[in-house]
């Protein structure tokens, strides 16, 4: 399982895993990036569509009323639902940064060159 750095999980999270309709989700969320695997109290998944398309449930065997859920983490990054909106984030990105950057040009050169002060008396 790969490793995943706190920004990746936290743009995986937001993009792909936010469902406030479930408390809990976050974590369960979480667990599957960092681990690939946990128990969940209830029946069925609740991702349906989207992420759900990437995650396996199957009865959790030992549990009453719960189920395991499985995720794929590489298969999922190679597909093209990931690769779309991951893309579509960083062409925003790259496009706030230009105009940032323009921005912060602009009032770099306010300084460099003030004008003369001229006083009357």
């Amino acid at each position: 399982m790969k490793n995943l750095t706190d920004n990746q999980i936290n743009f995986l999270l937001e993009y792909f895993f936010e469902n406030e309709k479930y408390a809990g989700w976050k974590n369960i969320a979480t667990e599957l990036l960092k681990n690939g695997s946990c128990i969940v109290a209830g029946t069925e998944c609740i991702w349906i569509g989207g992420i759900g398309n990437f995650i396996k449930t199957e009865k959790a065997e030992k549990y009453i009323g719960c189920i395991l859920y499985t995720f794929d983490l590489e298969y999922f990054l190679s597909s093209e639902y990931y690769k779309e909106i991951s893309n579509n984030y960083i062409l925003n990105n790259v496009e706030i940064i230009k105009e940032k950057g323009q921005i912060i040009n602009e009032i770099k050169q306010l300084g460099q060159n003030p004008p003369l002060l001229i006083f009357i008396s």
